[in-house]
């Protein structure tokens, strides 16, 4: 989403050995739970998953490429590292997720200062950038999670970018970008960089890799002409003759995997197309009322399903921003109509210097999902909307819920100017916090019930390049000054405690 979401929118020896150890690797990370997994295929409009239907509700995850707020001054924190990675996946995990949806690669900006990118440049692209999304790729097989992976934003957000700045890159205006021959070359050099890459983390070409679960050939190209003002006849015929262009050229790189379209051309053309497995909805009570389009979700899930039904899957890639009630019919009507899916916008992880990553949607009330769910999510009822996602991810699969996992890993304590800070264990509910004089105790509770989901008003909370120290969680306030304390710290939730923190040793 982030932004109007409409919903119509590779000597001998070692030679040998090499391919012994991508072998291994391919068959070690090819197996999730004890159990070989397949690259998803499609029949008619259903997915499978060798011979078992593939479906699923989960989260949008939109950082788990690059994180675009909340950004330190030095930039070390742009791309999430892999305790960041596994938070997200671990929250899907929990959630019940078996896939989730990326954001599109970043692209160069003169307007972002110098913040790194995924494409930095024509047929130029990072490799720091790329080896984060190795990790995720990788470390998406041992969370059993899938991923969806646009290409490239129809937008121009801050610290993501898009076509325009794509086009630009190649020294073209931002609407060559549809139909110039130079720039559209410029992109098929991406999509052979992309499925050609070889994971650097499991040594597996990304077009052989089954976490892949469908490349999409960008994000709601729908809101193009709108955003520019562009007249839609003219501009919907270009968008839909790229889509089916770069539709067939991935088929050719990556006959593997699954190709899903992105709106901005007609649905039925999109549909009839061999090579578009997917096609998507974005729906969001909040965005089709500003444009005075039903607000009512469900019957417009059902409507879509009815265009492809017998004829090409459909998944809902994005959904939210209204009430629950409004989105818990949603994911009934998904589970109920054959729908093979759908991701609520969108989870944020614990970010690594303490606290979480936010980001609020439009100007509502509604900010990121924080698994499983606090008190400052009331206004938008993340806790109760967190428990149907949960709740509905397991029905669509004919499975019922499990009970809850404790969280993990324990949490990592951090001193935070005057007060302490915490890298939050995944799946905590609440933290206690312990204090002792000696480092093996006895240990005195200082706090019980602590949440590390708190907004703060400071720089760098809103879409910025620049944002503060590690943020202040808990004051001690009965520390006396020169005497050296020791502090732990436990995560809890329904279903158990973690582990406890290494001990903190402040004086």
């Amino acid at each position: 989403m982030k932004g109007n979401g409409v919903s119509v929118m590779n000597r001998r020896w070692c030679g040998v050995l090499a391919a012994v150890a991508v072998c291994g690797a391919v068959m070690a990370m090819g197996q999730t739970a004890g159990k070989a997994w397949p690259i998803v295929h499609r029949e008619g409009d259903q997915l499978m998953e060798g011979q078992r239907v593939f479906r699923f509700v989960g989260l949008d995850a939109p950082n788990l490429l690059a994180n675009e707020t909340q950004i330190r001054e030095d930039r070390t924190n742009r791309f999430p590292d892999e305790f960041e990675i596994r938070d997200t996946l671990g929250g899907l995990q929990r959630e019940g997720a078996r896939a989730t949806r990326t954001f599109a690669l970043t692209v160069k900006s003169p307007k972002d200062k110098g913040l790194p990118v995924y494409i930095e440049g024509r047929r130029r692209y990072n490799e720091d950038a790329f080896r984060c999304l190795d990790r995720a790729i990788a470390l998406a097989h041992e969370y059993d999670v899938r991923l969806i992976v646009p290409l490239i934003a129809s937008q121009s957000f801050d610290a993501v970018r898009g076509v325009d700045e794509f086009a630009e890159l190649s020294g073209k205006p931002g609407s060559a970008f549809w139909t110039d021959e130079a720039v559209k070359e410029d992109f098929r050099d991406l999509i052979r960089f992309v499925m050609n890459r070889r994971n650097t983390v499991n040594g597996i070409l990304y077009k052989d890799d089954p976490a892949i679960l469908a490349w999409q050939l960008g994000n709601e190209f729908g809101s193009y002409p709108g955003d520019r003002k562009l007249d839609y006849q003219e501009w919907t015929p270009r968008i839909l003759a790229w889509s089916l262009e770069m539709a067939a050229y991935i088929k050719r790189e990556d006959p593997n995997h699954l190709v899903m379209e992105a709106g901005g051309a007609d649905r039925a053309a999109l549909i009839a197309d061999a090579n578009i497995d997917v096609i998507s909805d974005h729906l969001y009570e909040y965005w089709n009322r500003l444009g005075g389009l039903p607000t009512e979700l469900a019957p417009l899930a059902a409507e879509s399903r009815r265009q492809c039904k017998g004829k090409k899957a459909l998944i809902v890639d994005e959904f939210g921003l209204g009430a629950t009630a409004n989105l818990r019919a949603l994911m009934e009507e998904i589970r109920g109509d054959g729908i093979v899916g759908g991701l609520l916008w969108s989870i944020r992880s614990h970010r690594r210097d303490g606290g979480w990553y936010y980001h609020n949607e439009g100007g509502t009330q509604v900010n990121s999902f924080h698994v499983p769910g606090f008190a400052t999510g009331y206004g938008f009822d993340e806790t109760r909307m967190l428990e149907l996602v949960r709740r509905e991810a397991y029905l669509i699969r004919g499975e019922d819920a499990p009970g809850v996992m404790a969280p993990g890993p324990a949490p990592v304590l951090m001193q935070a100017g005057d007060g302490l800070t915490w890298r939050g264990s995944t799946g905590a509910a609440s933290y206690t916090l312990e204090r002792s004089a000696d480092a093996g105790g006895p240990w005195t509770v200082l706090a019980t019930g602590l949440a590390d989901s708190v907004i703060f008003d400071v720089a760098g909370f809103e879409p910025s390049i620049a944002a503060k120290s590690p943020l202040v969680l808990y004051t001690d306030e009965s520390r006396e000054d020169g005497r050296q304390y020791f502090y732990r710290m436990q995560g809890t939730n329904a279903g158990g405690e973690s582990g406890w923190s290494a001990v903190l040793d402040w004086k």
